[in-house]
């Protein structure tokens, strides 16, 4: 599943709407895939890894404070198909992403 960090969705305020692809789109790792809007801005989501996308969590649409309340859990955005496993290994683990988010 793929959807924002506990850091970022404090860092973005009351989020208030997800846009994210439909099923069956092609991702390229590192590319925008969709928007997250919240009371202070527009951001964009950025696919981690290239794939294709197999589900998007429709209780974004009524309920986007889910990305707020619950990020890790309830608030998935959409699932991949990876391409390629092997850019798993380019990801951060949680240990690297804290210490990157300490650094700043």
């Amino acid at each position: 599943m793929v959807g924002i960090t506990q850091y970022a969705q404090q860092e973005l305020g009351d989020v208030v709407y997800v846009d994210a692809p439909a099923v069956g789109k092609a991702l390229q790792a590192g590319k925008s895939f969709g928007t997250v809007e919240s009371v202070k801005s527009v951001s964009d989501l950025y696919a981690p890894v290239t794939g294709s996308v197999t589900a998007v969590n429709g209780k974004l649409a009524d309920a986007p404070e889910l990305v707020n309340r619950d990020p890790y859990g309830d608030g998935w955005m959409i699932r991949i198909k990876l391409a390629d496993a092997k850019e798993l290994d380019e990801l951060l683990d949680a240990k690297a992403y804290q210490a990157l988010v300490e650094s700043h």
